[in-house]
């Protein structure tokens, strides 16, 4: 029966914790590392946040005496270790004052205090160091190291003698689709996805190993002991699993893609910046390989990262100096072949490789953020040539979406029509969905007043987005463009002819114009006449000219109307 009652009865009354097990659940709550120690420099408690501040392994956390486990961080020099040591034991020394500071070189990025606790018992506390970049060591959302703190303990890594047992690594994490979890969910979730997202990166790395957050959604990886490249490889081929695997946040499930680079030292570089660097060149390079993909540095990345910088600077000049220039392609109508008027397209006459067009350059613009200025240069430019065509011939021009940022974009374009005395009739603003998704309602607006006031709004590469149809809806565009990849199938593919044959449709059915570009043979030609296209440019027609050359080609294609 008594047996019974325990069983089934009130549950006995739990022993309170002792003060050891109170004093060690209040360390793991302090911001700072603490090392408890007794008058023989015995180890009473270490905090979690102590072993990784210093790098420990599990099995060195069990230490019985300071020096041991001080000797045991990866992340301390040999003299660090004697001189917190020494003064570990100075403090317990009667008539001496027990308490220190210390900043060593030998220790970056770490502080360490030693205070009396109670009679008997010191503290050694460590504490990251504040002064490091605005960032105090701790990225504050993540709770993991920051940049300045990585930065720091991988010079000393590579500075380390020990290294002659073996290199280390360093893995740089970028997790794409952070952004769109913003976007769309909000930012508080994406906030508890990093989080996620670190306490899986700190949960897949050794003890020893060094885990940052380096800005955004960029992490990095600080790899010790590492005598083969495969253990760099195996880690990062276990963190892109781990990472890409779905997460429950709030209740939604989400995915992100990692990519990684990997450099090693002393292999890739002896020197912090440049492993960083190289890192970053292998992880660009990953999407090569497909998402969710790690890439090693390779000597030839360097190569290639050293001729992107020298594109940059040459782009820049090209932007300070006026290397550009537009040419024309005619537009015309079908089946006559009358020209209309003419799209604007850059080049950029480079001074070492000759003319390059626009895919050779303007990506790289983009990521300058030097697309403003080349949009704006663009139109002025194509407004002052129609100036000088026959009144009845148009010029189209490409839009980009850093053109709609500042919401000025109307005005500008009314001061251009307006100092060149062009009708807005005569321009035609050709935007892609990617513009339109880039800008949102801010876009649709700048367009509606630009649509007011007379000019002309055309829809690039339709049929090649997500959302092509839903574009038509909420904004009229005076015309759509058939994209090219398109109409370079049509006699090759059976599905082409039906999408033309849907374009014209339903561009008649909407009442907007319908123009198919990239037209280049008499088949492509036959085939958009028989879908009742309108309207086309192309090859077939005539080529981009620059400038002086438009005239011939309106003499070309001249229109009875024009004679």
């Amino acid at each position: 029966m008594d047996g019974m009652a325990e069983a089934g009865g009130a549950p006995k009354p739990q022993k309170p914790p002792g003060r050891g097990q109170l004093a060690a659940a209040a360390l793991e709550t302090l911001p700072d590392g603490v090392i408890s120690f007794d008058s023989d420099l015995r180890v009473g408690l270490v905090s979690g946040r102590a072993a990784a501040l210093l790098g420990l392994q599990r099995t060195a956390r069990h230490a019985q005496g300071v020096c041991d486990l001080l000797e045991a961080s990866p992340r301390l020099d040999r003299e660090a270790v004697s001189v917190i040591a020494a003064a570990c034991l100075t403090a317990t020394l009667p008539d001496h004052d027990p308490e220190a500071d210390l900043r060593l070189a030998g220790a970056p990025g770490l502080r360490f205090g030693i205070r009396r606790a109670t009679v008997g018992t010191w503290v050694l506390a460590i504490t990251p160091e504040t002064v490091l970049a605005g960032g105090g060591g701790i990225d504050p959302l993540t709770g993991l190291s920051d940049r300045a703190m990585f930065e720091a303990r991988l010079a000393a890594a590579i500075d380390r003698p020990a290294r002659r047992r073996g290199g280390c690594a360093v893995l740089l994490v970028d997790l794409d689709g952070i952004r769109a979890v913003n976007q769309v969910l909000g930012h508080a979730i994406g906030e508890d996805l990093l989080r996620a997202a670190s306490r899986r990166l700190q949960a897949a790395v050794r003890d020893g190993d060094l885990v940052a957050r380096m800005a955004g959604e960029e992490f990095a990886v600080l790899q010790g002991e590492v005598t083969d490249p495969s253990h760099a490889v195996a880690l990062a081929a276990r963190l892109v699993e781990l990472l890409g695997r779905s997460y429950l946040i709030a209740g939604e499930t989400v995915a992100i893609t990692p990519r990684i680079g990997i450099a090693l030292a002393p292999t890739d570089g002896a020197e912090a910046a440049l492993l960083l660097r190289r890192a970053a060149m292998a992880r660009h390079d990953a999407p090569a390989e497909g998402q969710g993909t790690w890439r090693r540095f390779s000597p030839e990345m360097d190569t290639r990262w050293q001729e992107a910088r020298l594109m940059e600077a040459a782009l820049r000049r090209a932007v300070a100096e006026d290397q550009f220039e537009l040419h024309y392609q005619p537009q015309v109508t079908l089946p006559e072949g009358i020209v209309t008027g003419f799209e604007a397209l850059i080049r950029w006459r480079h001074p070492d490789r000759g003319l390059l067009g626009p895919a050779a350059f303007l990506p790289m613009a983009e990521r300058l953020g030097l697309m403003r200025r080349i949009g704006d240069w663009v139109l002025r430019d194509a407004c002052a040539a129609a100036k000088r065509w026959p009144a009845a011939l148009s010029v189209a021009v490409n839009l980009a979406p850093a053109q709609f940022e500042d919401g000025r974009l109307p005005e500008t374009v009314a001061a251009l029509l307006e100092e060149f005395g062009l009708a807005p009739r005569r321009l035609e603003l050709e935007v892609t969905e990617t513009v339109l998704l880039a800008n949102g309602d801010a876009a649709l607006s700048q367009l509606l007043a630009l649509r007011d006031a007379g000019v002309r709004i055309a829809m690039d590469d339709f049929g090649t987005g997500h959302s092509s149809l839903t574009q038509l809806r909420v904004f009229p565009f005076d015309r759509i463009k058939i994209d090219r990849s398109f109409v370079k199938d049509l006699p090759l593919r059976g599905d082409a002819p039906a999408i033309v044959r849907a374009v014209t449709g339903l561009g008649r059915s909407l009442g907007i114009a319908v123009i198919a570009e990239g037209v280049e043979t008499e088949a492509q030609l036959r085939e958009l006449l028989a879908e009742g296209c309108e309207a086309a440019q192309g090859y077939l027609f005539g080529r981009p000219v620059p400038i002086a050359q438009v005239p011939a080609v309106i003499d070309q294609l001249r229109a009875p109307a024009l004679t």
